[in-house]
């Protein structure tokens, strides 16, 4: 499944019971393009006697992500399909994260709940941008011109920049007017990816924070656009959620 581009391999136990796997293996492999499946990362959709399901994450390079506001729309579509609710839950590492359905016309709306400026204003590897933590932590610099491709560039400096608590999401974003901005995207341990919904989320964040933004603000990200709204303090990320294809993957660890 993919939700602008930012793409998932889908493990769903309700259809099928998990063995005991080495699921961080499996991940750096299911996840490669060219002897796998090719993903942003390997998502475990369980039952969940907290919530109506559990999500896990496991990065592309094996590690394991609290939070991925793209795989939660994706498999909060699967969860609607099995359920046909309007709202449920899901629990993530992150904690309990709310699901909206039909109230936004068939878009996927989850509720991130409050973000958090962690420092603003804050310079790394000659830049100055604000890390917010949005359930895993974001970098975001703010620039006039994103001709020049700067994730490519810088996000992988950025990502372990030593001045930050554990690496980070790095984004690099512009206002289009207040309530629209477009952002470049380098994640923690995927590199270049084409859309990210905390990445989205945090940017909305720093922009509303700083005074540049007003909700509702339209996210567009190379593989398409979001919608964020400001519910009170709470952050609701909005948009479409594609499935792919479905199958059996054939993996020996």
């Amino acid at each position: 499944m993919h939700a602008q581009g930012n793409d998932f391999v889908i493990l769903d136990a309700f259809v099928c019971p998990l063995p005991e796997l080495d699921f961080p293996s499996l991940a750096t492999d299911v996840c490669k393009a060219h002897t796998g499946i090719g993903a942003d990362g390997l998502v475990l959709l369980l039952p969940c006697p907290e919530a109506n399901a559990r999500m896990i994450i496991f990065n592309a390079d094996g590690s394991r992500a609290e939070m991925c506001g793209s795989a939660l729309r994706c498999v909060s579509l699967l969860m609607y399909q099995k359920l046909l609710l309007d709202s449920f839950s899901i629990q993530t590492d992150s904690g309990v994260k709310q699901i909206s359905i039909a109230s936004h016309g068939g878009d996927i709306a989850v509720n991130m709940g409050i973000p958090l400026m962690i420092k603003k204003g804050y310079p790394a590897e000659g830049f100055v941008g604000d890390l917010v933590d949005v359930g895993n932590l974001h970098y975001v610099v703010w620039q006039d011109d994103m001709s020049g491709q700067p994730h490519m560039k810088y996000g992988s400096i950025l990502e372990k920049h030593s001045g930050f608590p554990q690496p980070v999401n790095a984004h690099f974003a512009h206002v289009v007017n207040s309530h629209e901005i477009e952002i470049k995207i380098w994640e923690h341990a995927c590199g270049a990816t084409l859309a990210c919904g905390t990445g989205a989320t945090s940017c909305v964040c720093s922009g509303i924070v700083n005074g540049a933004l007003q909700s509702p603000v339209k996210v567009n990200m190379p593989g398409g656009f979001v919608h964020i709204e400001l519910q009170g303090d709470t952050y609701i990320l909005i948009g479409t959620v594609a499935t792919v294809f479905t199958g059996e993957y054939l993996w020996k660890a």
